[in-house]
């Protein structure tokens, strides 16, 4: 991990402690006891089988899947997931999720703010569709529409139209290009899904690759660099909830 003017901190790939949670294996690139305020961002690797059940008792929580297939089950409704689709779970509500393999499934999550008091549960019943109307809990990006913001664009994913009331979430695409410096009134973590780029702090670099995390505390004055003709694509987060098309130039 890189630390960086005003706490900006990038996390590569392969840094962090990997904890095993039956057929999962996750490590946290962002989280308080990295420097983060209140987002912990989650990397999540889950082999065939099914992982234990999970329940936040205080805080949301948001999928994406960066790669693979599989289900999860939210307060007993069960979505397919695959490779774009993004997942939200409310505070309190059990979710479980299954790779029916044999390909691995890769899921990047954010709970905000920090669940120290998140758990596992035990829930025995095989995850099924449910019936009857039911909340919306997931969305595929190729179902949202490019916002143009300056010379590049987002999708958003999960906000307040899903009763997500603390985070945004969303993809952004970065051209070749270099933005102003700048800054938010929110927390922020990206995770690099495509490309590679230079992430600037405080006059201070540093380069980013597909698998890389970047914690942008509130006010931090930053930008992110695509140096490069292959576009930047990358799952942004921000808490607590914004646009991705409104920041203060420095």
């Amino acid at each position: 991990m890189k630390l960086m003017a005003g706490g900006c901190r990038v996390t590569s790939g392969d840094e962090g402690e990997v904890f095993a949670e039956g057929s999962r294996r996750y490590r946290r690139p962002i989280s308080r006891a990295s420097g983060a305020r209140e987002i912990a961002q989650i990397v999540s690797r889950f082999t065939q089988g099914r992982a234990p059940a999970r329940v936040n008792p205080l805080s949301e929580e948001i999928h994406y899947v960066v790669s693979g297939r599989g289900l999860c089950s939210i307060s007993g409704q069960t979505h397919d997931l695959e490779a774009g689709t993004a997942a939200y779970v409310p505070a309190q509500a059990p979710f479980v999720i299954e790779n029916p393999g044999p390909e691995e499934l890769i899921i990047v999550s954010v709970c905000c703010p920090q669940d120290d008091t998140s758990h596992l549960i035990d829930i025995d019943a095989p995850i099924r569709a449910a019936v009857g109307d039911q909340p919306r809990r997931t969305v595929h990006e190729r179902e949202q529409k490019a916002i143009p913001t300056g010379d590049r664009e987002f999708k958003l994913l999960i906000d307040k139209s899903f009763g997500c009331e603390r985070i945004t979430q969303f993809i952004g695409f970065i051209p070749q290009s270099r933005a102003p410096y700048h800054h938010h009134t929110y927390e922020e973590a990206i995770y690099i899904l495509e490309g590679r780029g230079v992430v600037w702090a405080g006059g201070e670099s540093c380069e980013f690759a597909p698998g890389t995390s970047i914690y942008l505390p509130v006010g931090v004055s930053h930008c992110l660099e695509n140096p490069y003709p292959e576009p930047v694509r990358l799952l942004g987060v921000f808490y607590p909830s914004g646009s991705p098309a409104v920041r203060y130039d420095d």
